[in-house]
């Protein structure tokens, strides 16, 4: 009789082990992320890693890719969101997001938010509230070619460097029978980014509220970088990109074609792979005013209606944690921690990324300060353009972008 209960006693406890690992395995995290190949594999192994520190935890990894957008807008219109995604359009998704901001503060002494810089952390928030965590990052800097330099005899930037100084040294470039230039403007760049130069030369697209841009985006500070761009091109300092002619400025860089290329991160692989000796120099600065850059940011955000929360927070931390800020070695460090101890904050190839970071904390970006600035931008995208064909006049197509534009802001 002793033997009999001892099994049925056996019999039941493996019953309900077995019952508590299958309810544990049904516990499945679902992580959609717009990246393919190699990011996609080092997603991949940091949502392996979270499954051994998490027994009976699947992280399902789903790799929208392309359709990233209309996949995850897809998902949140049918009620059935991933748990966690990669972000960067929160002004679009911020609804549907669950706010950081008492989760990060409960386990500030965990996450460490200081370590974040305060420009990333800036480009998660909308209407003052947090709706993701930095993932990785890119500023903007100008590559070099340290050959052309040598070959031409012109001596290298140097840290503190202004527009005017990259003009004196883009105008020895200039070869017009061999169709070599000393830089690159863009007639057609992505308003995103180019806000940068506003930025440095004291002004913004559109007020911090949100609610004027007429004395902004066709201020005179504004007028007089698109001019200086524009008058760069006419006196062949640098070639016009995207005006009859689709060759990328990474083209002509990597071919030899130009000296300086302004770009970021998501440049630096094809150069090295073309082989020549290059530097990283810093944006330049407009006189003595500090320079500041774009700030491209990838994000790890939370559904509202997310089917486990807790856990998704749980994962959230271990993806910003320094373990798995380092294991992302295609991304830039998003933790100041892990990028001093890689020694990527003194190499001088990525030190230039790490020093305009730091100055780079006090400006929003337009499109999270109003709703309608997709719209808004088409507008002032087709007065750049207009600078740059005209050669000049930029006051008066900034006007004009801006009388188009204010009824876009009620």
């Amino acid at each position: 009789m002793h033997n009999v209960t001892k099994s049925m006693i056996g019999s039941l406890l493996a019953l309900s082990l077995t019952g508590a690992a299958a309810a544990q395995a049904e516990e499945t995290l679902r992580f959609a992320t717009w990246d393919t190949d190699e990011s996609l594999a080092i997603q991949q192994a940091i949502a392996k890693k979270f499954e051994e520190m998490h027994p009976g935890v699947k992280v399902q990894v789903e790799p929208y890719a392309d359709g990233y957008d209309q996949k995850l807008a897809a998902a949140f219109g049918a009620g059935n969101p991933p748990d966690v995604m990669y972000m960067w359009n929160f002004p679009q998704y911020y609804t549907s997001l669950m706010p950081l901001d008492d989760l990060i503060a409960r386990d500030a002494a965990e996450i460490k938010p200081d370590d974040f810089p305060q420009g990333l952390m800036n480009t998660t928030r909308v209407e003052g509230k947090t709706y993701g965590m930095p993932s990785g990052f890119t500023t903007q800097v100008v590559f070099y070619n340290k050959e052309m330099f040598a070959k031409a005899g012109v001596e290298e930037p140097k840290d503190g460097w202004t527009w005017d100084d990259l003009r004196a040294k883009a105008a020895k470039f200039r070869d017009e029978a061999n169709k070599v230039y000393g830089f690159a403007v863009d007639a057609k760049p992505d308003p995103y980014d180019f806000e940068q130069f506003l930025w440095s030369n004291g002004t913004k697209y559109i007020s911090d509220d949100g609610k004027e841009i007429d004395g902004y985006m066709n201020s005179d500070a504004a007028a007089q970088v698109l001019d200086m761009f524009a008058d760069m091109a006419r006196t062949q300092e640098a070639v016009t990109l995207n005006l009859g002619d689709d060759t990328s400025g990474a083209t002509l860089f990597k071919g030899g074609k130009i000296a300086m290329f302004q770009s970021a991160m998501w440049s630096k692989a094809g150069i090295d792979a073309a082989g020549f000796s290059y530097g990283v120099a810093p944006l330049p600065k407009f006189g003595a005013r500090v320079a500041h850059s774009a700030l491209g940011v990838s994000a790890i955000s939370i559904a509202k209606d997310a089917a486990h929360p807790d856990l998704a927070w749980e994962f959230v931390k271990f993806f910003s944690s320094p373990e798995a800020v380092a294991m992302r070695t295609n991304d830039l460090p998003v933790r100041t921690s892990v990028a001093e101890e890689k020694g990527m904050t003194k190499d001088p190839i990525y030190k230039p990324f790490f020093d305009i970071l730091a100055t780079s904390n006090t400006e929003t970006h337009a499109y999270l300060k109003n709703a309608n600035w997709g719209k808004i931008q088409d507008n002032l995208a087709r007065a750049i353009e207009a600078t740059m064909i005209d050669q000049g006049n930029a006051k008066a197509h900034l006007d004009d972008a801006v009388a188009r534009s204010k009824r876009l802001l009620k």
